[in-house]
């Protein structure tokens, strides 16, 4: 991997930072993510600043090969269902494919502002857009008749009546608002801090990756 980053200051109140990083995973290949991020200072109490950047996460060893099988009740009825490992033959007669990395574009800007003394206020919007995202599949039954015949004999042979997979089933756009107030007091030898933090968010389904 290599990793570089570079930042100027164009004039007293205005700076431009920019990153990259290039890797070359024996798994997946060559990956690179680069950041562009400017931060303007309006006045002294007021600073506005903003990016946009890629990014990536490599399917964790977990979601590759963690295998589970959970035993229960239906109707009076033993059944078993499996989390199949990305690896296994039956998670791939079900047509599930190779995991690959998560990849995301990220935009976020807000402003710092120090509204009287001893009281600041922060305040970020972002989107995120990820592409490929990882989640845990539903449930596939081997008495489903839309499903092959292969995969239903593999679920069988291991005495188990269903399985679920993971894999890159979908984009998602994340939307949110973080907001911290801080507040501080001094006296004597005496500090007083006190902190208020929120977050507003919004996660939706962009695209669903049959």
């Amino acid at each position: 991997g290599f990793f570089s980053d570079a930042e100027i200051e164009i004039t007293k109140s205005w700076l431009i930072s920019a990153a990259a990083r290039l890797e070359n995973f024996s798994d997946f290949g060559f990956v690179s993510t680069g950041k562009l991020a400017t931060r303007v200072k309006i006045n002294s109490f007021i600073n506005w600043r903003a990016s946009v950047s890629s990014g990536f996460r490599a399917p964790s060893l977990q979601q590759i090969y963690f295998n589970n099988t959970v035993t229960s009740f239906s109707f009076g009825q033993l059944i078993q269902n499996r989390i199949a490992s990305n690896v296994e033959a039956i998670t791939k007669s079900a047509g599930i494919p190779s995991l690959k990395e998560e990849n995301s574009i990220n935009f976020s800007t807000g402003f710092t502002a120090k509204i009287a003394n001893g009281l600041r206020l922060t305040l970020d919007g972002y989107a995120i857009k990820l592409m490929d995202r990882i989640v845990l599949s539903g449930v596939f039954s081997a008495n489903d008749p839309t499903l092959t015949t292969t995969f239903t004999q593999q679920l069988k042979s291991i005495n188990v009546s269903s399985a679920q997979f993971f894999a890159n089933a979908v984009n998602t756009s994340n939307f949110g608002l973080d907001f911290v107030v801080d507040y501080s007091k001094k006296w004597a030898n005496q500090t007083l801090k006190l902190s208020l933090t929120g977050n507003l968010n919004k996660v939706s389904i962009d695209k669903v990756n049959v």
